[in-house]
C-alpha cells in the first residue's frame, strides 16, 4: 500500500511556517541538529510501523509534518549568511575599511544615487563572505554593471531602522534578504578591477540587448519604462506618478511580472508551437521549448519571487500535460512553492510572493463556480466574464494582506481590470512580436512599434482617469497582523461553505465574520484606551500626544511630519489627527515637557519633569538641570551631533537619562 498520502500543499505549509519560526527563534545549529535527529528517528519508527497497518496511524501523520516543519527550519539556518563563519560581520570593523566585492544586482535608483547589491569578496584583506547595499552617485562617471569586481576603501552603515512608530521599517525588510549594512560611495571612489563574464553579466547584457533594441521607436519615456516593466520586468525607470496611478486603480500588479504575465507568455508560446505535434517526437520537443522559454524569461526579469512562482508553476503544468496529468493543480502550486522555499526560504517574507500565491490559490478555489456565472456562450462574452471573476477571486485572496501591507483598498478594481487586462495582454504579445522584429526587420516593427505606443498611451491615460476618482480608494485603513489571520479564516470558511454548500455549515461563515468584528472592536478598545507622547524622528519638530483616540500633534511644519503622523494614527487605530503650533510647555498625564528651542529662553518657575532640546539651543544645560532638577532630556533630530555629545556628556555627569533622537530613534512615553 502507499504509506505516505498526505497532500503537498499541507506539507508545504507546514515547511513554510518552520521558515517563519526559525526566523523569530533563531536556534543554534547543535539544537537543531538534536531536534531533526530525533524526529528522523520517530518518523522512521512510525513508517516501519505504518506499512503494517491498513489504516494510517495519526502519530505517523503528526511526525511527518513536524519533520517537515523542522526541516524548514534547518533549511532557513542553513541559507542564512549570518550563520557562515567567514560573514563579514564577524570581522572587527574599522572607521575606513578596504572593501573588495563583485556587483551582483543593479537596484531601483533615487534622485541622487544608483543602487546596488553588491557580493563581498574580502574585507580588510580577510576573505569574507555578505552581501551589502552600496549607493553610488549618479555623477559618477563609470556606471557598474553586474559582474563587475570593485575596490573601495569606505565606512559601513547599519541600514536604518523605522524613523517612527508604523512606518515601514526598511532595516527588517532587507534583514529578510540577509542585507544588514550599506555603504554611501562618494563620486569616483570606486575603482573596477576586472569584470567577471558570469552568469548575472551574461543575463544583464542580453537584457540590455533586447531593451536597447527598442530605441529605433524612439518612444517616450513612459512609454520605455512600460514596455521594460511588461516585458522585461525592470521597473528602475517607472516615474512616481505612473506607479502611483497603478496602484490607486488597483491594477499594480500589471506593472510587476507576475502569473498574469507568465500564462499569457505560456498560451501563446503554446499556440505558436502547435505544429510541432505533427511530427515525430514533437510533444516532447514542444516541451523542452517551452520550458527552455519560460526559464530564459524568468533569468531576464532577475528571477523574482512572482516570476519564478508563475513559471516553475507553467512548468510543472506543462509536464503535468504531456504526461495527461493537468488537472493536478494543486499540486503544481504546491511543489513551486516547495522549490521556492529550499533554495530561497526567504522568499516567505517577501510580499509579492504572498501576494502571488494567495492570488493563485483563491482563483483555483473560486474556479469551479464560475460556469454559474456564465450568462452568455459567446466566446468574447465568456472571456470578459472570465475577467472579472479572475479579478474578483483575487482580489479576495490578497484582500486581508492588502489592507495590512498597503492599508488601502481600490474600489474601482473591476472597473480598471475589465479593459487593462485585455490591452495588458496585447501590449504584452505584440511587445514580443516587435521585439523579434526590432532584429529580423526593423522597418516593419517601426510600423507596429507606432501601434504598441498608441496602446500603452491610451492604457496609461485610461488608468489615470480612473486613479482621479478620490472616492475609488480607501486610505489608511488601520489593520493588524491579527485580524489579517481572522480575515482569511472567514475567506476559508466562506470557501469551505461553496464546497460543502449547506445551510448547517453557513454557521461557521457568520461565526468567523463575527469573531473578526469582535477582534476589531477588541483591538480598538484596547488602542484607545491608552495615552501615550511621541517625540517623533523628524527633521522638523514634533510631538504627538495620544489621548484615547484622539491625537493632538505640535509642529510648526505640518507638511514635513503629516505623512508620520498619519501613519501613527492609523497604526494606533485612532479617530482624529489634530494640528496645532509647536508649543514651549506641554502637559501629558500630569507631567510637564518643556522644550526649549533656538531662542533658549525658558522659565525655571514651571519644573517640567521632561525637557525637549530642538534646533539647537545655546544653553548652559548643567545649569538648567541644577535649576529645573528634570527627570529626562530629551534632544530631537533638528540639533547638531556635536550639540548631542555634548549634552550627553553633561546628562552623564549629572545622573540624568538622556535620549537622543537622532542616535536611538523616536522617544514613547506612556
Amino acid at each position: 500500500m502507499r504509506v505516505i498520502k498526505f497532500p503537498l500543499l499541507t506539507l508545504t505549509i507546514s515547511f513554510a511556517a518552520g521558515i517563519v519560526a526559525q526566523f523569530f527563534m533563531q536556534f543554534s545549529f547543535n539544537v537543531l541538529f538534536a531536534i531533526i535527529s530525533i524526529f528522523f528517528l520517530l518518523f522512521g519508527y512510525f513508517f516501519w510501523r505504518s506499512i503494517k497497518n491498513l489504516l494510517q496511524n495519526i502519530f505517523f501523520g503528526t511526525i511527518s509534518y513536524l519533520l517537515v516543519f523542522i526541516l524548514g527550519m534547518f533549511t532557513f539556518f542553513v541559507h542564512s549568511d549570518q550563520n557562515s563563519k567567514n560573514h563579514y560581520t564577524k570581522q572587527l570593523f574599522e572607521e575606513t575599511n578596504s572593501i573588495r566585492a563583485i556587483v551582483s544586482t543593479s537596484l531601483k535608483t533615487n534622485e541622487k544615487y544608483n543602487k546596488y547589491f553588491i557580493q563581498l569578496k574580502s574585507f580588510n584583506d580577510s576573505t569574507v563572505s555578505g552581501k551589502i547595499l552600496l549607493y553610488v552617485p549618479k555623477t559618477n562617471q563609470q556606471k557598474l554593471h553586474s559582474g563587475d569586481e570593485i575596490w573601495l576603501n569606505s565606512n559601513l552603515y547599519p541600514i536604518p531602522k523605522a524613523f517612527n512608530p508604523y512606518q515601514f521599517d526598511y532595516a527588517a525588510y532587507m534583514e529578510k534578504q540577509h542585507v544588514f549594512h550599506q555603504i554611501y560611495a562618494v563620486e569616483n571612489q570606486i575603482k573596477v578591477i576586472q569584470t567577471h563574464h558570469n552568469f548575472d553579466y551574461k543575463i544583464e547584457k542580453l537584457r540590455n540587448n533586447l531593451s536597447n533594441s527598442f530605441d529605433i521607436h524612439h518612444f517616450d519615456s513612459k512609454t520605455k519604462a512600460i514596455v521594460d516593466a511588461l516585458l522585461l520586468g525592470q521597473r528602475v525607470d517607472l516615474d512616481k506618478e505612473t506607479v502611483t496611478d497603478y496602484s490607486n486603480a488597483g491594477v499594480i500588479h500589471i506593472l510587476a511580472i507576475s502569473g498574469l504575465h507568465i500564462s499569457i507568455i505560456y498560451f501563446f508560446i503554446v499556440f505558436l508551437l502547435k505544429p510541432l505535434r505533427r511530427i515525430p517526437f514533437g510533444k516532447e520537443i514542444e516541451l523542452l521549448i517551452v520550458l527552455a522559454l519560460l526559464w530564459l524569461f524568468a533569468f531576464l526579469t532577475g528571477l523574482p519571487a512572482s516570476v519564478i512562482r508563475a513559471v516553475t508553476l507553467f512548468s510543472f503544468v506543462s509536464i503535468g500535460k504531456y504526461f495527461n496529468q493537468s488537472k493536478a493543480i494543486y499540486n503544481a502550486i504546491a511543489v513551486s512553492a516547495l522549490l521556492i522555499l529550499l533554495f530561497r526560504p526567504n522568499a516567505i517574507f517577501d510580499i509579492g510572493f504572498q501576494l502571488s500565491y494567495a492570488a493563485v490559490l483563491s482563483i483555483v478555489l473560486f474556479h469551479p463556480f464560475y460556469k454559474k456565472f456564465y450568462f452568455s456562450k459567446n466566446k468574447i462574452a465568456i472571456y470578459f466574464t472570465d475577467i472579472v471573476l479572475v479579478s474578483l477571486a483575487a482580489q479576495i485572496g490578497v484582500l486581508p494582506l492588502s489592507l495590512y501591507y498597503f492599508n488601502q483598498l481600490p474600489l474601482l478594481f473591476l472597473l480598471a481590470n475589465l479593459v487593462i487586462i485585455p490591452i495588458s495582454t496585447a501590449v504584452l504579445i505584440g511587445g514580443i512580436i516587435i521585439l523579434f522584429f526590432n532584429f529580423v526587420l526593423p522597418d516593419f516593427a517601426l510600423f507596429l512599434g507606432k501601434i504598441l505606443a498608441l496602446i500603452i498611451d491610451f492604457m496609461n491615460k485610461y488608468i489615470h482617469w480612473i486613479a482621479q476618482f478620490k472616492s475609488g480608494i480607501i486610505t489608511n485603513i488601520s489593520f493588524s497582523v491579527w485580524l489579517t489571520i481572522i480575515l482569511y479564516v472567514v475567506i476559508i470558511s466562506f470557501i469551505y461553505w461553496l464546497y460543502h454548500f449547506k445551510s448547517k455549515n453557513f454557521k461557521y461563515v457568520l461565526l468567523n465574520v463575527f469573531l473578526f468584528q469582535m477582534s476589531y472592536f477588541g483591538i480598538k478598545f484596547t488602542e484607545n484606551n491608552t495615552s501615550e507622547l511621541i517625540v517623533l524622528n523628524s527633521k522638523s519638530s514634533a510631538i504627538a500626544i495620544k489621548q484615547n483616540n484622539n491625537i493632538i500633534a505640535f509642529t510648526d511644519n505640518p507638511e514635513i511630519n503629516l505623512e508620520a503622523l498619519n501613519h501613527y494614527k492609523r497604526g494606533t487605530f485612532s479617530d482624529s489627527l489634530r494640528i496645532f503650533p509647536m508649543r514651549n510647555v506641554l502637559s501629558f498625564n500630569d507631567k510637564r515637557i518643556l522644550v526649549i528651542d533656538s531662542v533658549g529662553i525658558y522659565k525655571t518657575s514651571i519644573r517640567p519633569e521632561i525637557i525637549v532640546l530642538t534646533q539647537n539651543p545655546k544653553i548652559n544645560l548643567s545649569r538648567l538641570i541644577t535649576e529645573i532638577k528634570p527627570k529626562l532630556v530629551i534632544a530631537d533630530k533638528t540639533n547638531y551631533k556635536k550639540n548631542n555629545t555634548l549634552w550627553e556628556a553633561t546628562c552623564r555627569k549629572e545622573k540624568i537619562p538622556f535620549h537622543a533622537i537622532a542616535e536611538k530613534g523616536f522617544y514613547k512615553l506612556k
